[in-house]
């Protein structure tokens, strides 16, 4: 599990974490697991105040006030997260 000391290879933003939310909610194929597009599962919790961002190895939940936490199988793991949300992101 990777905790949460970054660099420029496995830092991400709650701006872009949730740009890329409300594209793969907003563009992605409705699963009973959540939104999927592009390798990346979204969900939000039942009230609304925080989403999860996943994928096989990595999840990424944004919690109120754009609190971060990140659980991952490894540093390989968070980077290849990372490019597949700033794709989905830059989409916006």
């Amino acid at each position: 599990m990777v905790n949460q000391s970054y660099d420029d290879e496995t830092r991400i933003a709650s701006a872009q974490a949730l740009r890329a939310y409300q594209y793969i909610i907003d563009h992605g194929e409705r699963q009973q697991s959540g939104h999927v597009f592009g390798g990346i599962t979204a969900q939000t919790d039942y009230d609304g105040y925080s989403v999860t961002l996943s994928d096989d190895e990595t999840t990424l939940r944004l919690l109120f006030h754009n609190k971060i936490h990140i659980d991952s199988s490894g540093r390989r793991a968070l980077a290849a997260f990372r490019k597949k949300l700033t794709a989905v992101a830059e989409l916006c």
